[in-house]
């Protein structure tokens, strides 16, 4: 096999390999730290590798176990009718434990199990030169060769088959061929693809699409486009680091575990420029910074990020911060994670991906000294992104913080978001308590339908129709415009307000709010009614709810909260389901408040978090149109108007 056509200049393949093995990071030495400092990263390791060796793999469909693909994998083959069982396959992700396990123990099954596999897929997969002048849909479709997957390989895992078995008798001359080959015409063809599938540059696919390019040139300069694709890849970032990054912070899809993806995503570039010594632009690093405090707002305080869209409620929020401390060197948002979460747990998570690390000990010493210590910080606790439309209000950092997440964006920025315009997500004293669903799967089918809808999140329905219509799993109908107008600090209360026109001529405006750190009290203006049926429903992550006076209440061995309400109507316990992760859902419960109106009609709510079996006592009294009185510690007075929601202490 020659790869000389693919070369600037006619060298041996001696040669070439001689070339990668100087560029690669000395793995001995960094698998020699971890397994004398880290055995339970290396006992962990192992395990899933022996799994991996067996080759049973936890993917999308396999409802959360792991599952025997083949030996080889049928790398063709798609399971469960479910497209990302395929595509994530063929990503391979599984070879990093593979690969990992090889370094620490040097037991060559797994390094050759690798290789084996990779000169398997090479043989199974064709790809021709022709391919390049394929239809672009044909790189959407699901086979291995779809665009994303041509780039997630090239930036996560062959790379490490260079770095861990690189330097080893399993990489030989003619392995190093095959690979050089095989990589070269996806690379070829993605450079292509790529920026006409994203021209706006406003997806976080074209990232790790571009990072693939970018690794592919690092690692051999030898190529003959290598420049050329360096410079593409560096100039998509800094595209994309506009394009994709807010200014108030927040990736554009309005997704917190994409958005921690894509922290992983610019921070491994960032990287990449340290390792290969080039550089990104100045704005380019700021921006990155800024948006690395989104992953901290829209963080549970329970330790997980808020589901909201297209995301998972995960610890992604830990990647965001180690890859800021690789890029920066600044511990800021590991150090506010770990207020959050359990510290063995966040430094377990943050050392996955110590391999990543340029300097394997420093970074291990800085995890060690967050033990035992609480980070303090400045930032403020009112946070609105503008474009995204989502306000975050939190009474503090710490795990027993109150915080909410409300959102209400329309139209869609793309079809990652759900139905879900005015919906909430609060957690409080330790627990989650009203909960966005999060996604369950990609599949075309009832559970992504039921998971995207407006009555599976904690929002107002008209006659329990969608805010717009749902006609597939990456297809909806037209929208109308809803937005949050305002958020507001306002001393003993925090406010956020919203309204969208999706129900024309009806218009709904929500303002909700933190009360003094320790309830939340939100107010529904609905506008135009004519003998509808409006449902208010709240998702909460409770099993053991019940009706009280005025209201519900519902419990827990953590925690509990009571919902009041000024106007009941109908209620309604309804069964729900919430997902953390993929094919995995637990049972929760879905209240739900309904009555028939006319007019203009404004429900008062009230949420209390408490502990302990006595339940607060709260009675709302309507004591002239739009204003509302009632006591809770204290006595307080709420007035809704027009565009406002003004609370005081009576």
């Amino acid at each position: 096999m020659s790869i000389q056509k693919w070369l600037k200049e006619p060298i041996s393949t001696t040669v070439l390999l001689g070339n990668l093995r100087s560029r690669l990071e000395r793995m001995d030495v960094k698998s020699a730290y971890i397994a004398s400092h880290m055995p339970e990263l290396v006992q962990e390791t192992i395990a899933k590798a022996e799994l991996a060796y067996q080759g049973m793999i936890m993917l999308p469909g396999t409802g959360g176990i792991r599952e025997f693909v083949g030996n080889p994998p049928r790398w063709l083959e798609r399971r469960h009718n479910d497209n990302e069982y395929l595509w994530q396959l063929n990503r391979m992700d599984y070879w990093k434990d593979l690969l990992e396990a090889y370094s620490l123990t040097k037991n060559e099954k797994y390094g050759r199990k690798v290789i084996e596999e990779m000169l398997d897929w090479i043989e199974t997969v064709e790809i021709t030169e022709e391919m390049i002048d394929l239809p672009l849909s044909h790189y959407e479709d699901c086979h291995p060769l779809r665009a994303l997957e041509l780039g997630i390989r090239s930036y996560r895992t062959w790379p490490l088959v260079l770095e861990h078995l690189g330097p080893s008798e399993l990489f030989t001359e003619e392995v190093l061929e095959r690979y050089v080959t095989a990589v070269y015409k996806q690379i070829k063809i993605l450079r292509k693809v790529s920026p006409q599938l994203w021209p706006k540059a406003d997806h976080n696919h074209y990232l790790m699409e571009s990072l693939g390019i970018l690794t592919t040139a690092l690692y051999f300069p030898e190529l003959k486009e290598s420049e050329e694709w360096k410079a593409f890849a560096i100039d998509a970032f800094e595209k994309s680091s506009l394009a994709q990054l807010t200014e108030d912070g927040g990736q554009i899809e309005g997704c917190p575990s994409y958005h921690n993806g894509c922290m992983f995503w610019f921070g491994l570039a960032i990287v990449l420029a340290k390792r290969f010594g080039f550089q990104f632009s100045e704005q380019f690093i700021e921006r990155y910074k800024k948006n690395l405090d989104y992953s901290i707002y829209s963080l549970r305080p329970t330790g997980k990020c808020v589901p909201v869209g297209d995301s998972g409620a995960n610890d992604g929020a830990i990647n965001a911060g180690v890859y800021g401390y690789f890029a920066l060197g600044d511990m800021t948002w590991l150090g506010l994670v770990t207020n959050m979460m359990n510290t063995s747990k966040m430094i377990q998570g943050a050392s996955r991906h110590i391999w990543r690390a340029l300097d394997v000990r420093q970074f291990a010493e800085d995890l060690r000294a967050l033990k035992g210590k609480r980070f303090t910080c400045d930032k403020q606790t009112t946070f609105w992104n503008r474009t995204l439309h989502q306000a975050i209000i939190r009474s503090g950092w710490d795990s027993e913080s109150l915080s909410f997440l409300f959102t209400c964006r329309s139209p869609i920025q793309n079809l990652h978001a759900h139905i879900d315009l005015m919906s909430f997500d609060f957690t409080a004293l330790g627990k989650n308590m009203v909960c966005d669903p999060g996604y369950f799967c990609y599949r075309e089918d009832e559970d992504r339908k039921q998971f995207k809808s407006s009555n599976f999140h904690s929002t107002l329905l008209i006659d329990d129709r969608d805010h717009f219509e749902y006609r597939g799993s990456w297809e909806y109908g037209p929208q109308k415009k809803g937005e949050i107008y305002n958020v507001e600090n306002r001393g003993f209360y925090q406010l956020a307000s919203a309204c969208h026109m999706n129900y024309e001529p009806i218009v709904h405006h929500r303002h909700i709010s933190l009360v003094n750190d320790n309830f939340v009290v939100i107010a529904d203006r609905v506008e135009g009614l004519e003998q509808h049926h409006v449902q208010r429903y709240f998702h909460l992550d409770f099993t053991d709810v019940q009706e009280t006076a005025g209201g519900i209440a519902a419990t827990s061995d953590i925690a509990n909260l009571a919902i009041y309400t000024s106007e009941q109507g109908q209620l309604d316990f309804l069964p729900g389901r919430l997902s953390d992760t993929t094919d995995v859902a637990r049972s929760s419960t879905r209240v739900k408040f309904q009555g028939l109106y006319s007019g203009t009609k404004i429900f008062l709510s009230i949420l209390v978090p408490y502990k302990g079996e006595t339940q607060p006592v709260v009675q709302i009294k309507e004591a002239a149109d739009g204003v509302f009185e009632f006591g809770y510690d204290e006595r307080y007075q709420v007035a809704v108007r027009d565009n406002d929601m003004i609370i005081s202490s009576l």
